[in-house]
């Protein structure tokens, strides 16, 4: 262990605890510079974090931010994780800092009492107070922490007014605190063996009585505008509607993925333009050899193709985020609820289902929030339907290719219906297992709608750029490897050919190369779906990373040899119309070949790290691999009785 891992270690731990949307993981980034989503919707925050504080005058100390809890009593394993961290040996806290709304006073206060009642050092925050100035009264202070006996501050977690006052008084806590983490953990074993509905009803009556003292009349308040209230009002009354709002919702949707294809496509020509240029240059400067067809076609093509796709990602990171940011998607939590519960989930599946579209692994660990086993493991089993980013280059490259580029809006409605098509089968799968299989455990759903309002612009772009950023990091060197390695795979053994031109060559290399023996021992798997050996090569890759496919194609299709002065998705796009089955000279990729790759993606379990995530929170492999199996099965069969299906009806 390093010195500076030990010195760390000898710090001080600050947890942050409190109620979902209280404003833990704001204060968490304000105390140590992160950039941690924030959302206001339960489940964003699954794991504790822990993070250095930077921001704290005088008091150097690691800070830990936790999923939100209500009581210390879990209900679901997101709240068990804080618990957990509470009392574990190696992330017990010297100081716990409780966070509460303003505006929800008496019911945040109840884990404060217990978090005193097991003999932590408590500070409390009091957050969302310009929200209860706006409805005419103010919070006493000094009077909240004499009836609590315990510091109180009223701070807002968005800006650092008071962090050097909150270094003062965490510094004080930690002089005079005698907190002996063993007697805390015997204390709280007896308290929750010892939890009783009338004791929890009597504490509760208290706490309303505290927040009567302590909740004044603002002296010089200024009613709210009727207008604004009646305003707010309309719109939910729109945006919850049964019909009305779902129309809304699928039209927000609809626009998103319209601006997907319409805002992105000159970013993304720049992209491409930027590596294919880059690729001649590379061929250019260095002389001709194995060596610098590796590296420009191999490194800078495989990965260039993909990487042109990512302002579409980043345009979708981008809009989720303003849209969770605004208040809209707790209000599409409660409009999907009765929707859900006819199922067999409820709107707790929301935000693990919608995050999906991201990426499978942090929306199963968002599935934690939910409670019922059965309604958690029915969430975690449908979430690979949900088409992730990694799923966005392929879905992209076949619709550009079979829809006219001067028709993005149509684009844009292919690409909803393909989102909309994996919800609509994980509700059918969802349907048949919640009607055969019984529940053990009652179901439930209850949501605070935070108000609607104009989002934050820079902290959506900040959450934006986090997200691309880690995208980048996460799927780059997968891409870079995958790309590197299956350059050499169709280059090698070096075939040595005495004549002909750069064309010849490319071909006799990628021929008999050993990713041409695999692929022609798989060929026939492949070809009902349409894909000749080598497509069947760029589809094996794609179970490393759904994303590689593309650049997998421009590998093993040679899309340097396009004979047009396009970018490489340009050229990639050109060389699929050219493209033919080696035996017969039929085309490869025709619209019922797009049609069934597009339906294989969209149900296929290609990610691994998703299957390992999945056994870890279902517990066991065997509904994972179950898992793996069914989808990436059925989405093969699928796939061949639509490609088979079409060229039957005459489609080729």
């Amino acid at each position: 262990m390093s010195s500076a891992t030990s010195s760390a270690d000898t710090l001080p731990l600050l947890a942050l605890v409190g109620a979902a949307n209280s404003g833990k993981t704001t204060l968490f980034n304000s105390l140590t510079g992160s950039h941690y989503n924030t959302v206001n919707y339960p489940g964003a925050t699954v794991e504790y974090a822990i993070g250095a504080s930077r921001h704290l005058p005088d008091f150097s100390c690691r800070v830990m931010d936790t999923p939100g809890i209500v009581s210390l009593i879990p209900s679901s394993p997101d709240e068990k994780v804080t618990v957990d961290a509470l009392f574990a040996p190696a992330s017990h806290p010297d100081v716990v800092l409780a966070v509460a709304d303003a505006n929800q006073l008496s019911r945040h206060l109840y884990l404060v009492r217990q978090l005193q009642e097991v003999g932590f050092p408590v500070m409390v925050v009091v957050t969302m107070e310009d929200q209860l100035r706006r409805r005419g009264r103010t919070l006493d202070e000094k009077r909240l922490s004499e009836l609590l006996d315990c510091p109180v501050m009223v701070m807002d977690p968005r800006t650092q007014e008071r962090l050097p006052e909150l270094s003062v008084a965490l510094q004080k806590m930690r002089e005079s605190s005698l907190h002996d983490p063993r007697a805390t953990s015997a204390r709280y074993q007896t308290f929750a063996a010892n939890v009783d509905e009338s004791k929890i009803a009597i504490v509760f009556k208290l706490l309303d009585e505290v927040e009567k003292l302590v909740l004044r009349p603002l002296e010089e308040y200024v009613p709210e505008d009727p207008k604004n209230v009646r305003t707010q009002l309309g719109a939910d009354w729109i945006l919850l509607h049964p019909v009305w709002g779902l129309l809304i919702f699928l039209a927000v949707m609809c626009g998103i993925f319209t601006a997907i294809f319409w805002a992105a496509a000159p970013l993304m020509d720049g992209i491409d333009w930027m590596f294919g240029h880059w690729v001649e240059w590379t061929k250019h400067v260095f002389p001709g050899s194995w060596i610098t067809d590796l590296i420009a076609d191999g490194m800078i093509g495989g990965v260039g193709a993909v990487m042109v796709f990512l302002p579409q990602i980043i345009i979708l990171f981008f809009a989720m985020g303003y849209l969770e940011d605004s208040g809209y998607l707790a209000r599409g939590a409660a409009l999907v609820d009765r929707p859900l519960s006819k199922i067999g989930l409820n709107g707790k599946s929301f935000v693990p289902l919608l995050s999906g579209y991201a990426c499978a692994i942090p929306a199963m660990l968002a599935a934690r929030t939910i409670p019922n086993r059965f309604e958690r493991n029915l969430t975690l089993l449908i979430i690979p339907l949900m088409s992730c980013s990694a799923r966005l280059p392929v879905y992209t490259l076949l619709l550009a290719f079979l829809i006219p580029r001067d028709r993005p809006w149509l684009g844009g409605m292919a690409l909803t219906g393909l989102y909309v098509a994996g919800l609509v089968i994980g509700s059918v799968l969802s349907t048949i297992i919640s009607r055969f299989l019984k529940r053990s455990e009652p179901s439930g759903f209850m949501l605070e709608l935070p108000m609607l309002r104009a989002p934050l612009m820079k902290v959506v772009a900040v959450s934006t750029w986090h997200k691309s950023a880690q995208y980048l990091i996460k799927a780059g060197p997968t891409i870079l490897l995958i790309s590197l390695g299956l350059w050499v795979l169709t280059h090698t053994p070096i075939q040595t050919v005495a004549a002909g031109d750069a064309s010849d060559r490319e071909y006799v290399a990628v021929a008999h190369s050993y990713a041409a023996s695999l692929g022609h021992v798989i060929e026939p798997v492949t070809k009902p779906m349409g894909l000749d050996w080598r497509g069947g090569v760029a589809l094996m890759c794609g179970f490393a990373a759904r994303e590689v496919f593309v650049g997998s194609l421009a590998l093993v299709y040679r899309v340097q040899e396009a004979h047009n002065d396009a970018g490489l998705a340009g050229k990639l796009l050109g060389r699929l119309s050219e493209l033919r089955f080696e035996a017969t000279g039929e085309r490869i990729f025709t619209v019922s070949t797009c049609l069934g790759i597009l339906v294989f993606y969209l149900i296929a379990l290609q990610c691994f790290p998703t299957v390992a995530v999945a056994r870890k929170e279902m517990g066991s492999w065997k509904p994972a691999l179950v898992q793996l199996a069914a989808f990436t099965g059925g989405a093969y069969a699928l796939a061949v009785i639509v490609v088979q299906g079409l060229r039957m009806l005459g489609i080729a």
